[in-house]
Formats: structure tokens, sequence, C-alpha cells
């Protein structure tokens, strides 16, 4: 009976010793946190696209801060929505903790996103303007005070007398369209002309052939307005072919290398710059945020810079111009 007694207890000693042991390890013996894993899907993942290379360095900067993994993909080129879908369904298949977007504007990739969301999966998107009905949280450039910029920058080029058109690149593209929205914003208490928009399917050659003709048909016409890097290269084409550089002021948006050319030899009179780096900072940053279950704010808006030849050599532009170099 004793010995019974005796076995007992110590087995009771034992379970007692256990959850002793198990409790010290819980409260004073932390135990690694698990790694967060963040996917990222741009528009276009090429090393030429300096834009995009930008806003992959911003991302890359907010996931080593916070000590989280990240993957960063994208197609070759912005049109190309066929590959983005696969690689958002290539998503659901891996479930990463979190996603960040810049979507294509095409139908099917908002039918990703939404399956996207109704696996729980936190998602933000940046960039690009989306009409979901649970929209997620947005990170994007303020498209429509980028707009009011250059409409006031093509305004102060030409006097007050703007007789202009816009260029643009696709009808369906909501970033053009909040651009085009800003710019006759600024100009609509003005007694200025605006003689149509044009689109050039975000093709250099379309909007030289479409800036050609203005230029012939429209000789009062003073400003072309471009609301990308293809229209603003190939309207730069046509305005010096003609020999009217300074006579047709060019306004255009964004930095590529070739645009910087254009801004010095003076045939782009002026560019409004994004800050690609904090779109992608921000954006990694708000879905580590919602990973973490940290109300965020629904949408987050970078500012623009109008860079001019006057003002492009400052050191704070000259960051904005060329991000990649050290000064």
């Amino acid at each position: 009976m004793r010995i019974q007694r005796a076995t007992l207890l110590l087995a009771i000693i034992f379970v007692i010793s256990c959850v002793y042991i198990i409790l010290y390890f819980k409260l004073f013996i932390p135990t690694p946190p698990q790694e967060r894993s963040v996917t990222v899907i741009l528009k276009e993942h090429n090393i030429r696209s300096e834009f995009w290379q930008t806003v992959s360095a911003g991302a890359e900067a907010a996931a080593k801060e916070a000590g989280a993994s990240i993957s960063i993909t994208g197609p070759l080129q912005e049109t190309d929505a066929e590959s983005q879908l696969q690689l958002l369904k290539g998503v659901l298949k891996q479930k990463p903790q979190a996603v960040v977007v810049a979507p294509i504007n095409d139908d099917r990739i908002m039918d990703e996103l939404k399956n996207i969301q109704d696996e729980d999966i936190p998602l933000v998107i940046i960039d690009t303007p989306l009409s979901l009905k649970s929209p997620p949280a947005f990170v994007s450039n303020d498209h429509v005070t980028a707009g009011v910029q250059a409409g006031k920058v093509a305004m102060e080029q030409t006097g007050g007398s703007l007789r202009a058109v816009i260029i643009s690149d696709f009808v369906t593209s909501g970033v053009s369209a909040e651009r085009e929205k800003g710019i006759r914003q600024a100009l609509e208490a003005s007694s200025s002309a605006i003689y149509g928009t044009f689109y050039c399917s975000d093709s250099e050659e379309r909007s030289y052939l479409i800036a050609k003709a203005l230029i012939r048909d429209h000789r009062d016409m003073n400003t072309i307005i471009a609301l990308n890097e293809s229209a603003a290269l190939g309207a730069a084409k046509a305005v010096k072919e003609a020999h009217r550089t300074g006579l047709v002021q060019l306004i255009g948006f964004d930095t590529s290398a070739s645009e910087i050319r254009l801004l010095e030899e003076g045939t782009l009179n002026a560019t409004v710059v994004q800050q690609p780096f904090n779109i992608g900072y921000l954006g990694v940053q708000t879905v580590l945020d919602l990973i973490n279950g940290k109300k965020v704010k629904p949408e987050t808006y970078t500012n623009s810079i109008v860079v001019t030849k006057a003002n492009m050599y400052s050191p704070e532009n000259q960051k904005l111009l060329f991000p990649f170099i050290d000064k």
C-alpha cells in the first residue's frame, strides 16, 4: 500500500515538475519569432525600368529594416497582363503571409486580387488606383495633385496663355486619368485652351506621329503635356524635327535617362517626378503592419516634385533624378 502511495506521489511530482518546466520556458525563454514573408508583384520587373527598380529598392529597404523576407517579381513589360495574372495565380498556391501588388489595368487582374482577399491574405495595392467593392490599403503618388502641378507649370512656362494638347497612353489607364483630371483642375479657372486628349497606346512612335500631326495642324499650339515616358519621348522627337523647341513647351512625367537628357538640352521644359522609393517602402511597411494586426490608413500618398532645367542640379533633385548614384 505504501509503495502504491509513493508511486502515485512520484507521478504527481513528475507531472507538476513538467508543468512548471513548460511554464518556465514559455514565460522566460523567448521563442524565436516566425519570419514574416512578403511577395511583391510589380507592373514591370525589368532592370531597364528605373522607376520600378527604385520601387523595388524601397520595398527591399522596408523588408530589411523589419527583418522580413521579401520576394519581388513582375512581368518584363507593363502591358503584359497575362504574365502578371499567372504570377497572381501562383500567389494563391504559395500563400505568402502578405502581398503587395502594382496591378496592370485588366479585369482578370481585379478578379485575382479579389481571390487573394477572399483567402484572407493581407493585401496592399501600390501605384495604380482600383475599383474593388472592398478596396485594400492603397499606397501611391497623388496623381491628381501631380496633374495640378503639371498644369500650373505649363501655365507658368507660357505666361498664362496656354494652348495645349494632352498625349496619354491608354483611355483605360487609371494613373493617366487622374493626372489629366489634375491638369484640367489647374486650368479650369483660366482662359487656357486644351485642344484634346490623344492616346498613343504607350508607344513612342505613335506619340511621335500624333505630335507631328498636331504641330502641323495647330500652329498656335504652344504646349504638349505628355502623361508618361513614351508619350514624352515621341512628342520630343516631333518637336525637335519641326524645329519648334522653345516654341512648343513640353511637360512630362517621371525621370528616365532619356527624359533627363531632354531636360538638359531644353526640349523637355519640366517633368513631374514621383518618389518611387517611398512608394515601395510604404507599400511593404503598410502590409507588415497588417500582418502585425495594426490598423492602417486606407490611402497613403507620396508627393511629386516639379523638376526643370533651372532646378535639376539641386542636391535634392539630383537624388530624385539619379537614385542609384552615390553622391
